[in-house]
């Protein structure tokens, strides 16, 4: 079958003066037409910390109740969520009071016994260990009954979270969640493991400087992997942290990177996503998240090359798995093909993999994607959303539907029963439509500009990093390149669904990688040119390496471009592209050689 490109290509136009003194012509308009007004330029490329403002909603009454328990040495206990921003954050809070001069426990619950968020069994352990506080580390915003049980407990239990916040908060001692209604803090998409860091500061007072480091490590491993926005005080913690990481990497993540074939010094948040994160989250998927934790809590070289070493094994078991569950769920996809949102279930498929499947079905149909596991009379769900449908609210309006849910716009969970799954699938389908308006939403790229032949050179890619850390809200660039040859097509990967070519480009030839393509491997091959839209990066061996993120016959752009979206103005203007609209035109040219 022909090739042709599985996505609409945004071409906005981007219309900017002088870039600021110091800043790259192409870095400044790509920071432009994401909404960054020049004057912000510097600070946002320097990633500074935010203003301190004021601290979230009960944040001081936490911080205080901490310490009156480490004065009248009370038992605390840590309870963390089992994916990395739990595990990371429950880590940092251990360390920090390790360094302040006190053991506390740390509780993950097991995904398949216990399920998600703080519960009533755990609880009732904890207290007839004699615990006094319990402090909950990305999750509990949901935990009303449970709150109430720890109060008859005698536990005080104090909620650390950055979920959305049902409409009735958890009558706990504390309640700290930027997201709170009337929280007057300026950082609003912190990760769970970010709250927890503002926690640690406060109780470390004088002596943070000299454990900021391994704390930042932590919070910025968790930021990455949750795919929280790389945008203000998140984009501090994590080039701050990756700079700490890659100076002196905590014994534990250090043997992780090692194991998973990363250069120290090297690592970037890219890494971080695709490579450190899945290893630690592939413990809670496949069994417990206890090895995670031990892992970033061990001061051991062999313990942690040990523990590396099991993470591996079951982060190749969860590949393994997550083949099969992604085949049978894109097979189940296919019988709604008009769907608003795709919701499949089956017994077969495991808890811990549902979410990677999702994702894979959004980046399929483009609109939001609803795996279920079943077991039992129980289904338990995992959604990933688009831009426009923010999925914890669409959520909200199914609860009487769903024993709990939780989570963020772009990612959230929930508990339902069998019986009720097909009432949800056409609740949720019918919820998606009227947040879209009634509008398909269509898979998009958006392109920052085009490229020249001659622009493609290590110094470009060079300039391009002053953008880093990039990830969500401040992707990598997309480029676009038109008329280049394409050849040394061949699949790879587990599966054989990627594709690794090379892409001739002007006068240079380029190493590429086309994520999740493998199965058009003829079709690239018989074209022979084509338009494409990449990513640039620098190899391990110092090469510029591409990413293709789509691509399409010669002549692809041009037709692109004739039903671009959006035309973003210069100065403090640009924002997000609207949804309709046309502006004609092409993405400006630039040739920086």
């Amino acid at each position: 079958m022909p090739l042709v490109a599985q996505r609409r290509w945004v071409l906005p136009i981007v219309t900017l003066g002088d870039p600021p003194d110091g800043i790259p012509g192409l870095v400044a308009r790509i920071m432009c037409a994401r909404g960054i007004a020049p004057a912000d330029m510097r600070a946002f490329l320097e990633a500074g910390p935010t203003e301190m403002g004021p601290p979230m909603l009960d944040q001081e009454v936490a911080v205080e109740r901490i310490r009156r328990a480490l004065a009248a040495r009370e038992r605390i206990v840590v309870y963390g969520d089992y994916d990395v921003d739990g595990v990371a954050g429950s880590a940092l809070l251990v360390r920090a009071f390790r360094r302040m001069g006190f053991t506390v426990g740390a509780y993950i619950p097991d995904r398949y016994e216990e399920g998600y968020g703080v519960n009533a069994g755990a609880l009732r352990k904890i207290s007839a260990d004699g615990v006094k506080v319990v402090i909950s580390v990305d999750c509990g915003i949901t935990a009303l009954a449970e709150a109430e049980l720890a109060r008859e407990l005698g536990i005080d239990l104090i909620v650390t979270d950055h979920h959305h916040p049902p409409p009735a908060i958890p009558r706990a001692f504390a309640v700290v969640n930027p997201r709170r209604p009337g929280d007057p803090s300026p950082d609003k998409e912190l990760s769970g493991a970010g709250v927890a860091y503002t926690i640690a500061r406060d109780l470390l007072g004088p002596s943070f400087a000299a454990h900021e480091a391994e704390l930042l490590q932590l919070a910025a491993i968790a930021t990455v992997a949750d795919v929280v926005p790389l945008r203000a005080g998140n984009r501090h913690l994590v080039r701050h942290g990756l700079d700490a990481l890659n100076a002196s990497p905590v014994v534990g993540l250090r043997a992780l990177a090692e194991r998973a074939g990363l250069k120290v010094g090297k690592i970037t948040a890219s890494e971080i996503g695709w490579v450190l994160g899945p290893r630690l989250n592939a413990a809670g998927r496949i069994a417990d998240a206890t090895d995670a934790l031990r892992l970033l809590l061990t001061e051991d070289p062999a313990e942690a090359k040990s523990l590396a070493d099991r993470l591996e094994e079951r982060n190749a078991e969860r590949q393994r798995l997550t083949l099969d569950v992604v085949r049978q769920a894109r097979e189940r996809a296919q019988e709604r093909p008009d769907a608003w949102a795709t919701v499949v279930a089956d017994p077969a498929w495991t808890a811990g993999i549902v979410g990677l499947a999702a994702s894979r079905l959004v980046e399929d149909h483009g609109r939001p994607a609803v795996v279920i596991a079943i077991d039992g009379a129980e289904g338990k769900g995992s959604c990933r959303s688009i831009g426009g449908v923010h999925i914890a609210e669409a959520l909200a309006e199914c609860t009487d539907l769903l024993t709990k849910h939780g989570g963020h716009a772009m990612a959230a969970g929930f508990s339902v029963p069998v019986d009720r799954i097909d009432a949800f699938r056409e609740r949720l389908d019918s919820v998606v439509r009227a947040r879209l308006g009634g509008v398909r939403p269509v898979p998009t790229v958006v392109v920052d500009a085009e490229l020249e032949a001659d622009a493609l050179t290590p110094r470009l890619a060079l300039e391009l990093a002053l953008l880093e850390p990039c990830g969500a809200a401040n992707p990598r660039p997309h480029l676009l390149l038109r008329d280049v040859r394409v050849h040394g097509v061949r699949q790879v990967g587990v599966d054989a669904d990627h594709l690794r070519c090379k892409l001739t480009v002007g006068r240079f030839t380029f190493d590429a990688m086309a994520f999740r393509r493998g199965d058009h491997a003829g079709d690239v091959t018989g074209e022979g040119r084509v338009d494409a839209v990449v990513t640039v990066g620098i190899g391990l061996r110092g090469f510029v390496e591409l990413e293709i993120r789509d691509l399409g016959p010669v002549g692809t752009a041009d037709a692109m471009s004739r039903v671009a979206l959006a035309e973003i103005a210069g100065g403090p203007a640009g924002g997000p592209i609207p949804s309709g609209g046309s502006a004609g035109g092409t993405a400006p040219r630039l040739s920086l050689a």
